[in-house]
């Protein structure tokens, strides 16, 4: 996972220059709603777990991630709970969530159910949010290094 390995200063200035509080509340508020809402389903919620092989022990923030990642799930996910928006859920939405839980891990020292699982998890959707949070991560490095030039 190439997240994982973006050194922690630069980690650290992302999480907090970049993703505020509101923004990771929000995230998370949002993922546990809607966990909420697919346990409600015990058939569904299952067989989603039975997919993703999800450990009995797994925090609600990595669940999510490894859930929406897949998009077989997201789709039937939207479709069986009638969800009124695209046919997935936002990359950039998991790809914070992602760089959150890193940023848990490498800069708080703290490690959420599952985390180990979620670094060895193999599925190109896992793959995707994988890069697409480290491509934002390194283009606030690019931005942050800009300078105005004055002629």
């Amino acid at each position: 996972m190439h997240t994982l390995q973006i050194a922690e200063s630069v980690l650290d200035d992302y999480r907090n220059n970049k993703l505020t509080e509101e923004r990771i509340n929000f995230l998370i508020t949002q993922a546990n709603e809607q966990l909420d809402e697919i346990s409600q389903n015990k058939e569904i919620y299952e067989s989603f777990l039975n997919k993703v092989n999800a450990p009995q022990k797994i925090d609600n923030i990595i669940l999510w991630i490894l859930l929406m990642s897949n998009e077989d799930i997201c789709e039937e996910y939207i479709d069986e709970f009638n969800k009124d928006f695209r046919e997935i859920i936002p990359v950039s939405d998991l790809a914070d969530l992602l760089v959150y839980v890193i940023h848990l891990k490498k800069i708080k020292n703290i490690e959420l159910d599952g985390y180990d699982y979620l670094l060895e998890y193999k599925h190109e959707g896992i793959d995707e949010v994988d890069q697409y949070a480290f491509a934002n991560v390194l283009l606030h490095v690019q931005k942050s290094k800009e300078v105005d030039i004055e002629f």
